[in-house]
């Protein structure tokens, strides 16, 4: 997830106007790079709980 959003912004960041990563204020670029990272967690934390239920 983290990989497609990179590709996606390295995309836009070329071809439309320079975006940068802002944290303070957060924009919204950065609010999706968090969001996809907090995914890709989420997601291997899920995969590893159900390996030792299971």
């Amino acid at each position: 997830m983290t990989f497609i959003w990179f590709i996606i912004w390295l995309i836009a960041n070329f071809v439309g106007t320079r975006e940068p990563l802002l944290f303070d204020p957060v924009n919204a670029w950065t609010a999706t790079l968090i969001l996809a990272i907090a995914l890709d967690l989420t997601g291997a934390h899920a995969a590893n709980t159900a390996k030792r239920r299971g």
